[in-house]
């Protein structure tokens, strides 16, 4: 039987839960400051040369910066979006072995404005909403239900409209 490579262990303990996933978030924070600075320092002394050296008109070094950029960042979001789905899989693994404390730091930055695009299906959301209602933060379970229900389509809107009573809704 084959080995798994490090990063698809599962972390056994809430602290190496908590460790991966602060690793995790390190790595994004790392991954879009490198990004960055490639999109504003590198790209475009690369494409200036470029155009210097293909002797490109002024449209066509237009569409080249257009493709250059577009190219970068869509490389960046799939490294961030890679590192995201790990936050999930981490997240998913506390919450069955009932680690409540490690599934609010994987699962949490989910439900930050910005990253909240990165949870396509609900999973994170409903996964974040058990995790604050077994910590017996009912507010922020609400919140978080609040936002899955009206964004979320699918199996995981359905679960958290059924894990909550409808008396508790009025």
């Amino acid at each position: 039987m084959a080995r798994k490579k490090d990063n698809e262990r599962k972390p056994a303990t809430e602290q190496a839960i908590i460790e991966e996933a602060q690793r995790e978030l390190r790595v994004i924070w790392w991954r879009y400051t490198l990004w960055i600075t490639i999109l504003m320092l590198v790209a475009p002394l690369v494409m200036t040369v470029l155009a210097a050296l293909l002797r490109l008109g002024q449209v066509s070094f237009l569409v080249l910066n257009f493709v250059v950029v577009f190219v970068l960042v869509q490389v960046m979001l799939y490294q961030v979006r890679r590192s995201y789905l790990r936050l999930k899989q981490l997240g998913r693994t506390a919450v069955q072995k009932h680690l409540w404390q490690a599934a609010r730091v994987a699962l949490e930055p989910f439900s930050r404005f910005g990253n909240r695009g990165f949870d396509w299906d609900g999973e994170a959301h409903y996964l974040l909403m058990r995790t604050y209602l077994s910590l017996g933060d009912a507010p922020r379970a609400a919140k978080v239900r609040d936002f899955l229900l009206r964004h979320r389509r699918g199996k995981w809107a359905e679960r958290a409209r059924k894990a909550v009573p409808l008396e508790e809704e009025n």
